[in-house]
């Protein structure tokens, strides 16, 4: 299901629905993992595809941070998160992109917003503590967690951050 973008902006609404059934449907009511990657998927392809476009097209200026793109964000770390732990609980995914789901781990942690929000708070301890797993270096996890932290989810910063990942995720 391709989410609509309607005068220039990404139909955020649809894309928080159709992320939370495939969360419940296949993340936690059945621990099907590999339909859950392969639904969320192309969802991603679609939110960063569209994230790059938008900045390109504005000479790589960042959006204002108002209400819609902090939801914007917000839905995208969340995204990257539950791509993350379904491609890593999909065990033969992993075998073949540990640092696909590091790398998704760290941009949820880092484009996260308002993580003194209390279920946000809670989202980047879980991102945390798989990214613990994945890495199995406490150090380096602390480190990243850290360096999160000190941001401190401002919306600007994640953007900067999703803006960063995306350059590198999908190249020119």
């Amino acid at each position: 299901m391709e989410i609509q973008v309607i005068r220039d902006h990404l139909d955020i609404v649809k894309l928080q629905e159709k992320m939370n059934a495939i969360v419940f449907d296949y993340l936690d009511t059945s621990n099907n993992y590999p339909k859950a990657m392969r639904e969320l998927n192309p969802l991603y392809i679609q939110v960063t595809t569209y994230y790059k476009e938008y900045v390109n097209q504005r000479a790589g200026e960042l959006p204002k941070a108002n209400t819609y793109w902090h939801l914007f964000i917000d839905c995208c770390a969340k995204l990257c998160y539950f791509l993350a732990a379904s491609t890593y609980y999909s065990s033969n995914a992993l075998q073949k992109t540990p640092e696909k789901v590091e790398h998704l781990l760290k941009i949820a942690a880092y484009s996260l917003p308002s993580i003194e929000q209390e279920e946000n708070e809670q989202l980047l301890e879980d991102i945390m503590a798989l990214l613990t797993e994945v890495l199995e270096d406490e150090e380096k996890a602390t480190n990243i967690r850290n360096e999160v932290l000190s941001q401190k989810g401002e919306v600007k910063q994640c953007l900067q951050q999703f803006k960063l990942f995306v350059e590198q995720e999908l190249p020119a």
